[in-house]
């Protein structure tokens, strides 16, 4: 089967959209091309499925599959669904109905979609990872330090934590690896709350890079707030974590439920509150998971293999049947 994978967003590029499309399209390598914007669109037609990356491209699939007459999957992610202006989500509600298949990634994802349309198309597959590409974590235990890694933005509540959390654990240390537009607000909350010994600003860091913190860490925090308007749709940092054997403390909010599994690559805790994230980080310190069972988990639900066979199914449904018939 020969499928067209058109995108917006793949490496160089960084970001949680990426990820996902360089992940897929390299587990379909042997299946998949990805569009290059130069290549004759009379040659877009040489293929059995078009795999649209998100939802801001949903338009260009209806165009698509009317020119083509070649059935059309979706994958949305969040953002791409609730980005809140009048005019695109008439977009959306015009646009995702006309196509064979919706697959979103997460439940929370696939919440909002059905708030927008009916739709008997519609799959949850997980976004992946290649567990193969990240070593274990053998320091659990031994380095007292949290790790946070995403962009700095109000919704990832990262300066919410080092307010009102980090002052209460006194001999933790946190990295911070990501850059973002609340970056000088954060650092002035660590200069005002004299936390200058105990938190280190990394900024954007490269894979390799990225593999040693989550190797050096004892957990990665999550510590997402709820924002109006806003919404993880999944998140990435946290299979990637466990994929190492580094367990999650992650906020209990949105499409961030379907990267953790509760108790076995980590603990979800209640939005903004302070008690049960201290109480929830003490207990990695003193009760630490098993690195090796984390990993195993995370091999099991979240590999590409895995994802990989989820997608050719659908391929293979809306190839035969028009539609996809695995409803979720």
């Amino acid at each position: 089967m020969r499928i067209l994978f058109i995108t917006r967003k793949y490496p160089p590029a960084i970001g949680g959209m990426e990820t996902f499309s360089y992940g897929l399209t390299q587990a379909l390598a042997d299946q998949c091309t990805v569009l290059n914007l130069k290549k004759p669109w009379c040659k877009w037609q040489h293929y059995d499925v078009i795999h649209i990356g998100d939802g801001v491209l949903a338009g260009l699939g209806v165009v698509l599959k009317k020119l083509f007459r070649k059935p059309v999957v979706i994958t949305v992610h969040g953002l791409d669904v609730t980005y809140r202006p009048g005019w695109y989500q008439r977009y959306i509600r015009w646009a995702l109905p006309k196509l064979d298949a919706v697959v979103c990634v997460s439940s929370a994802t696939a919440d909002q979609v059905k708030q927008r349309i009916q739709s008997q198309r519609l799959e949850i597959i997980p976004n992946g990872v290649d567990v193969e590409q990240w070593p274990v974590n053998q320091e659990i235990g031994k380095n007292r330090c949290l790790l946070f890694v995403g962009r700095l933005v109000p919704r990832k509540g990262c300066a919410w934590f080092v307010e009102h959390v980090l002052p209460q654990l006194t001999d933790i240390h946190l990295h911070i690896v990501g850059t973002g537009p609340e970056l000088p607000h954060i650092q002035a909350l660590v200069k005002q709350l004299k936390l200058d010994d105990r938190v280190r600003f990394h900024g954007q860091v490269s894979a390799g890079d990225l593999r040693k913190h989550y190797t050096n860490a004892q957990a990665l925090i999550m510590p997402n707030i709820v924002i109006p308007g806003d919404m993880e749709g999944f998140g990435f940092v946290a299979v990637e974590a466990g994929a190492c054997g580094l367990p999650v403390i992650a906020t209990d909010l949105e499409g961030i439920r379907s990267a953790v599994i509760d108790g076995q690559t980590g603990f979800l805790v209640e939005s903004g509150n302070v008690a049960a994230w201290v109480a929830a980080v003490q207990r990695i310190l003193t009760t630490p998971l098993s690195a090796q069972d984390i990993r195993s988990r995370v091999q099991q639900h979240y590999s590409w293999n895995q994802v990989k066979r989820h997608y050719q199914t659908i391929y293979q449904s809306i190839t035969v049947y028009g539609k996809s018939h695995d409803i979720r």
